[in-house]
């Protein structure tokens, strides 16, 4: 991971996130790759997708649409808050895609959020490996268990701080895609789970943001707005 600004992941889920641009992330995705942004709402923040290059597939509430750029027309999708919302590639095998994401109000947590959630992805192995004893010689579906959980429980804690709350029963399909705000049973068990693993973060000292994946700059802004203890 490069702290300057760009962020890179191999097939198959291959993308490249470029955060060098304040208020925004550019994300490429390359031919044959199968990232999603998964099925996820927004509480505090309208999001915008600026399609640049390519088509991306996106589902917006119970409606699904493609979505393409042209040399002549880069067309942006509006995202409510609370709206169920979805974007990934419209085939493995068409070009390259290219899209913008924004959001008000312009605050920076988008970046902060790609810069932890990259940085909890690409750096679980090593840090399972180094603070598990006798990691290496457990089993490989032991090793796969272990950090497939590091790497939910911390997204979770990410998720509960910086406003991504995944879609995890889908039980509400003729809403429009709203959890309408504590009224459905996705909405609860979103809340819940995210927040217990929030609570599980506090007890073991894990937080959403931190320094070791985060720009120093973008960091100590974070701090200061949350007062952060310094010394953490």
């Amino acid at each position: 991971m490069d702290q300057k600004g760009i962020i890179e992941r191999r097939l198959p889920n291959a993308v490249i996130y470029n955060l060098t641009q304040p208020n925004q992330v550019t994300i490429t995705l390359p031919p044959k790759s199968t990232w999603s942004s998964g099925l996820h709402w927004h509480e505090t923040h309208t999001e915008y997708l600026k399609v640049i290059k390519g088509s991306i597939k996106v589902r917006l509430g119970d409606v699904e649409q493609t979505i393409t750029a042209s040399s002549t027309n880069q067309p942006e999708i509006t995202v409510e808050r609370y709206a169920w919302h979805e974007w990934q590639r419209a085939d493995l095998d068409g070009e390259e895609v290219v899209v913008i994401e924004r959001t008000d109000p312009e605050d920076g947590e988008k970046a902060l959020f790609f810069w932890n959630l990259n940085g909890v992805i690409l750096d679980a192995g090593r840090v399972i490996g180094t603070n598990v004893p006798g990691f290496a010689f457990f089993p490989s579906k032991i090793k796969d268990l272990i950090i497939d959980f590091w790497i939910t429980l911390n997204l979770f804690i990410v998720f509960h701080s910086l406003d991504n709350f995944p879609v995890i029963l889908s039980t509400t399909r003729f809403w429009k895609g709203k959890p309408s705000r504590g009224l459905s049973a996705d909405w609860f068990v979103s809340h819940l789970l995210l927040s217990l693993a929030a609570l599980a973060g506090r007890v073991f000292g894990l937080r959403a943001v931190r320094s070791e994946y985060t720009p120093a700059p973008q960091y100590n802004r974070w701090k200061e707005h949350h007062h952060i203890d310094k010394s953490r």
